[in-house]
């Protein structure tokens, strides 16, 4: 959906405005430059940033930002903690300065689950459209365009009725980095803890290659992730899919049994953690699968040293994937290497499915839990 006209001012220029700059171009197309200004919050590495972006980026000057600007859209892609000060202490006089002139109020995009949107409307008032925007974050594997494989969602206020072109605008501008679904506003949290449970498919793998090494069979990773993606779509398939073949060829039948029971506990115990927290069934499950795809395709075409730098890149210090690797480090790690390794050898541990399904709800949980803390913006 192009609206070359829109006026944008995207506050916190860093890794996650910058990723998605598809958005800003399929929105603005050949007016970019003139409709869109980003702004640092320092001056640290400015010329690179300004040679990522075809649009001008400053550092500081918020508030002359938005007063010389008027935009049409605000994307708030500061650090969660700073989410607070920002919006307390600069969006909210602004927005109070333009209901005083009687002009329109812009769209608000934050780029964060925590705070998730009603505080928004608490704060700038509940005739602000407001909405949690989180993109995909695998756009591309090795050259192969994967972004519809994995899920982009929307969080909209249920107070507040959005014009229907502002609705449509928001629900399209994400659509470059995946499919898109709009969850209640409320779910933000718990709706990324989903995707954030199934991170874990690099972790599924690397248990594969070395419980087969024990038993002195080589496992590349290629192999092991494509026979996962095999299995996984018995329950999801997807023509989005097929940009990427995979196969179970040639391994033991048992090995692939064991991949059919994981993936199906895992996703049902994440789907548990969901029905609980009210999230629809719908968007949830696509959410899971499209993760575990995801991730498995990534597994599938990158080597082991980059995944786990990958891991390390974005299980950032007090973040939800920080949770969700220590909580299964703590509870599920070394349980599910000796699953597999009593089923290989027709000695299944009792209850096993049970408490995949156990350790992957209470993952999912713990990212949650943790997630509503980030901000430090207390949320009933």
């Amino acid at each position: 959906m192009k609206d070359s006209n829109a006026n944008i001012v995207i506050i916190g220029m860093g890794f996650l405005a910058t990723y998605i700059m598809p958005c800003y171009q399929e929105l603005l197309g050949d007016g970019i430059g003139r409709q869109a200004v980003g702004i640092k919050g320092s001056g640290r590495n400015l010329e690179a940033k300004q040679a990522e972006c075809p649009f001008p980026v400053i550092v500081g000057q918020v508030k002359e930002t938005l007063m010389e600007r008027r935009p049409d859209i605000i994307v708030l892609a500061v650090r969660p903690g700073q989410i607070a000060s920002m919006t307390e202490g600069t969006l909210k006089p602004y927005y109070e300065f333009l209901r005083e002139q009687g002009e329109a109020l812009p769209d608000l995009y934050s780029f964060a689950p925590d705070p998730m949107v009603p505080y928004f409307g608490d704060v700038l008032g509940e005739d602000v459209n407001a909405a949690n925007m989180i993109p995909n974050m695998i756009r591309s594997i090795d050259g192969i365009d994967t972004a519809k494989v994995g899920v982009s969602f929307v969080a909209f206020d249920s107070r507040r009725k959005w014009p229907e072109e502002n609705r449509r605008r928001a629900l399209a501008f994400l659509e470059p980095t995946g499919t898109v679904v709009e969850i209640p506003g409320k779910k933000a949290i718990p709706f990324l803890s989903l995707q954030v449970a199934c991170h874990l498919m690099f972790e599924f793998n690397y248990i594969v290659q070395d419980v087969m090494a024990e038993l002195g069979r080589d496992m590349a990773l290629a192999q092991s992730a494509g026979a996962y993606r095999t299995r996984l779509h018995r329950f999801f398939r997807d023509s989005c899919t097929d940009v990427l073949p995979c196969s179970d060829a040639g391994l033991d039948s048992r090995l692939t049994a064991f991949m059919d029971l994981l993936l199906g506990a895992w996703r049902n115990g994440v789907m548990d953690f969901a029905e609980e927290e009210g999230i629809p069934a719908e968007a949830a499950d696509r959410m899971i699968c499209g993760t575990m795809e995801s991730y498995q395709m990534e597994a599938q075409l990158e080597p082991k040293e980059v995944l786990v730098q990958n891991t390390k890149n974005h299980a950032t210090p007090g973040g939800f994937l920080e949770m969700c690797l220590i909580t299964f480090q703590k509870y599920g790690y070394q349980y599910l290497t000796n699953c597999l390794r009593s089923w290989m050898k027709d000695a299944p541990l009792p209850n096993m499915e049970a408490e995949l399904s156990k350790i992957a709800h209470d993952v999912a949980k713990a990212v949650s839990d943790h997630g509503k803390t980030v901000s430090g913006v207390m949320q009933s």
